[in-house]
């Protein structure tokens, strides 16, 4: 026979520590494969974090939302914003990379938990999150970035049943067969503000003449390969091949807590780039010079760290890199800056789609042609083709109408 699943509120108890701050103790029961009931419990935070026993409970909220997630109870339709952040970050955000995890806090921290914390889902209305990011006055790649994790944060809401439908990205509710409910989702542009900084070869040339030797490597490899930031600092000798000629792009760092090797973005990033002989001359050159030279070690190692850790690339480019080029009166340079320049530079010479693609190592087209930008020199050979072609002679004939 069947058995209605109970809702469970659970108890939150202060234990004492032999080491440390005392600890917030979340426990409920549950049945076990047997059908057997079963005592468990988890640690919510410490006293520090959750100085008094109401903070631990509200804290306990997306416990309770777990352990309830198959019982129809009116309280599971309460469910807040501030919750259900609380349970997506226990949920669903570990499974992300630390630098996703670290963009979601911020954007949940500064932005939505602020406004929208306290309000259930149901009370979330797709026009209302439209006007806020509308009034915020940020960019508008920001209030994108806004919208996708309020999005993720709807879509976990609908997933573990919390709420029907997604407010944010459609209004078509779960199970209505695809039938477009009362509104198409929060309506923000992602569009950019400016384009992309783009630098010439020659450009790339003069920037070279102003930095020391180990810069001017860093800005040879970027301006040469095109390599994200988090991949020329994982760079380790042992992804040189220079017997082969090639360099093998197979993890990605990343700076904060603490610094985190990760494998690389995609499966696409994860090839092998050509290296040119001056490349190889360059490289082998360097390694001559550094301490750290071992196959294992950093290409680019923090010395201060004693090579435990990669060169600090955003530190390096704003004492170094940034003055360099602007003493040749160019600003806004950022590591990205070379990687878009790459692409646009191989455009130019006329390489196919497909190639520059592969050669930034991205997964699809698409993303490619954002990366590709057609320059004044270009587009001015562009039109003499297009004119030549329309008016060979350079004069309009004279017209057969009597005035």
């Amino acid at each position: 026979m069947f058995r209605r699943t109970r809702y469970q509120h659970g108890s939150v108890e202060r234990e004492e520590r032999k080491k440390g701050p005392a600890v917030w103790v979340y426990r409920w029961w549950e049945e076990d494969i047997n059908g057997k009931l079963v005592h468990r419990k988890a640690q919510v935070g410490d006293v520090k974090k959750y100085p008094t026993e109401s903070a631990a409970h509200s804290a306990a909220d997306a416990l309770r939302l777990t352990i309830n997630n198959r019982c129809e109870h009116r309280n599971l339709r309460r469910t807040t914003i501030n919750t259900l952040w609380e349970h997506y970050s226990q949920e669903e955000l570990p499974l992300k990379a630390l630098s996703t995890q670290d963009a979601y806090i911020m954007y949940a921290k500064n932005w939505i938990v602020p406004r929208w914390g306290n309000l259930p889902l149901e009370q979330v209305k797709t026009v209302e999150v439209e006007r806020w990011l509308r009034a915020t006055g940020v960019a508008d790649g920001t209030k994108a970035k806004i919208k996708c994790v309020m999005s993720a944060l709807f879509s976990h809401a609908v997933r573990w049943e919390f709420c029907g439908h997604n407010p944010i990205s459609s209004g078509i509710p779960v199970g209505s067969g695809g039938k477009r409910g009362p509104s198409t989702g929060v309506r923000i542009s992602a569009k950019r503000q400016r384009s992309p900084l783009v630098l010439s070869p020659e450009q790339v040339k003069l920037g070279l003449a102003e930095l020391e030797f180990r810069d001017q490597l860093l800005v040879f490899l970027e301006g040469a390969l095109g390599i994200r930031q988090g991949e020329l600092g994982a760079l380790r000798w042992l992804s040189c091949d220079f017997d082969n000629m090639s360099i093998s792009v197979q993890h990605s760092y990343y700076w904060r807590r603490g610094g985190n090797l990760k494998t690389t973005k995609t499966e696409a990033s994860a090839k092998q780039l050509p290296m040119h002989p001056s490349l190889k001359h360059s490289l082998q050159e360097w390694r001559s010079q550094s301490l750290y030279n071992k196959p294992e070690d950093f290409v680019f190692p923090s010395e201060r760290l004693q090579g435990s850790k990669p060169l600090d690339l955003a530190s390096v480019l704003k004492k170094k890199i940034q003055p360099a080029f602007r003493r040749i009166g160019i600003t806004g340079v950022g590591w990205h800056t070379f990687r878009h320049s790459v692409g646009t530079m191989l455009a130019e010479m006329g390489e196919h789609q497909l190639t520059i693609r592969d050669y930034l190592r991205h997964s699809n087209l698409h993303v490619t042609n954002k990366y590709l930008q057609a320059t004044s020199k270009t587009k001015r050979l562009a039109q003499d083709k297009l004119v030549d072609a329309i008016l060979p002679t350079g004069i309009l004939p004279k017209t057969n109408l009597i005035q």
